[in-house]
């Protein structure tokens, strides 16, 4: 599994800071309006942010919530690609 790190903004000064975990303060400013976004980074280098339940990356692998690498859509049970895609993309788009 890739290691999820989570980025945090200050909505009050605008500081962006790369953690380990979750904060709830700016290191900054003190503020406590923030905003954290878990990412991994994907073997092409780019970076993917965790805001779903099936997160996609430009070179088309696909993610968990939690940074595990899911099987391509074309494998899944049709089932589960109706339960993520809805049933316009259920069986016929991928």
């Amino acid at each position: 599994m890739k290691e999820v790190k989570n980025e945090l903004y200050c909505r009050e000064c605008g500081h962006t800071h790369i953690t380990e975990h979750r904060e709830y303060e700016c290191p900054d400013c003190g503020s406590s309006n923030v905003y954290n976004c878990s990412f991994i980074t994907c073997d092409c280098g780019e970076t993917v942010y965790l805001s779903g339940h099936t997160i996609e990356c430009e070179c088309g692998k696909l993610y968990n919530g939690f940074g595990q690498e899911l099987a391509p859509v074309e494998e899944w049970e049709p089932e589960d690609r109706y339960g993520c895609f809805g049933p316009q993309n259920a069986c016929y788009d991928y």
